[in-house]
């Protein structure tokens, strides 16, 4: 069974994701994708920093976008949501409300998950598909938690900053659906290396990937307010333009682990974390993507802080 439409537009929600990161908003974001035309209807990311409000969830923003911007008649079941983080239990409920028939997305949220982790609140409501892009997720998710946060009052050193070669947990499908509804989903053939195994699926069985390979420049130029993000985007000289969005697609593919044949992430590549302005991104080194010219690293502010301990002897 080929899931690449899926992790297609799952990948398209890692950049917005990737775009919440450089805005300073926790990485999780969606798109809503119409059935019928197969195009992205409305975009939506975490915006709970800047509101300073906790419901302000992707899946919320999502939501705010067709009701404001689209139709009254336009067919709520003919959307399917994707979002990199399984929706939270306020957010699937509000899911449910809404009429959503189907919430593709990639890693499990093992605090507050409602669709399958925590709470299964889509059984009999809407149909799930999870694990799409999981570890993809995931790595935006550690890189966001790596950051201080200058806001605070006394920011504190965080511990687990090492993020290179890091292993992702294993996902229990058996968790969130019987062997029965996995086959229907992902076919027989991932049974064993998924199900049983805990193998990361691919788009196409037996054949790997690269998030290079899933998101395109066209493809990101053409979603819905993004362009909002770019006007919050500090380090953005001007208005979204192509050359931007190429920019920070190269920066965005650098971000993650190529996954092969077997399904196993490559840890084999050496990551670098650069920072500037408390953002970090990740270079691969030897890969073909690498450039010949590799700026030194930028001290990032969870260095400064070490390197200002170190200095007054309180770190050895």
């Amino acid at each position: 069974m080929d899931l690449t439409e899926h992790f297609q537009r799952v990948g398209l929600s890692l950049f917005v994701a990737f775009k919440a990161l450089s805005i300073n908003e926790t990485p999780v974001a969606c798109i809503l994708v119409s059935k019928k035309s197969s195009k992205v209807i409305s975009i939506g990311y975490n915006d709970t920093n800047r509101s300073l409000n906790g419901t302000r969830h992707a899946e919320f923003i999502a939501i705010d976008y067709i009701l404001d911007n689209v139709e009254d008649t336009f067919p709520v079941d003919d959307l399917i949501l994707y979002v990199t983080v399984e929706p939270c239990i306020m957010c699937a409920s509000a899911l449910k409300q809404v009429g959503i028939q189907c919430v593709v997305y990639g890693c499990g949220n093992d605090r507050f998950g409602g669709n399958g982790t925590v709470l299964s609140l889509h059984e009999n409501n809407y149909g799930i598909i999870p694990g799409i892009l999981r570890t993809e997720a995931i790595q935006l998710l550690r890189n966001f938690y790596i950051q201080e946060n200058e806001s605070a009052p006394d920011p504190k050193i965080k511990k687990n900053k090492e993020l290179e070669n890091k292993l992702y947990p294993e996902m229990d499908y058996g968790k969130y659906m019987n062997e029965s509804e996995f086959i229907k989903i992902y076919g027989l053939e991932r049974l064993n290396s998924t199900y049983i195994n805990k193998k990361e699926i691919t788009p196409v069985i037996g054949k790997g990937y690269r998030v290079s390979d899933l998101v395109s420049l066209d493809d990101v130029m053409g979603m819905p307010g993004l362009e909002n993000m770019y006007s919050r985007d500090k380090k953005c000289s001007g208005p979204m333009t192509r050359e931007a969005v190429a920019q920070d697609l190269d920066s965005f593919y650098r971000m993650f682990y190529a996954v092969d044949d077997e399904g196993d992430v490559t840890f084999g590549t050496h990551i670098k974390i650069i920072g500037s302005e408390n953002k970090i991104e990740f270079i691969k080194e030897g890969s073909d993507r690498d450039t010949n010219e590799v700026k030194e690293p930028i001290e990032n502010g969870v260095e400064k802080k070490r390197r200002k301990l170190s200095n007054e002897g309180h770190l050895h």
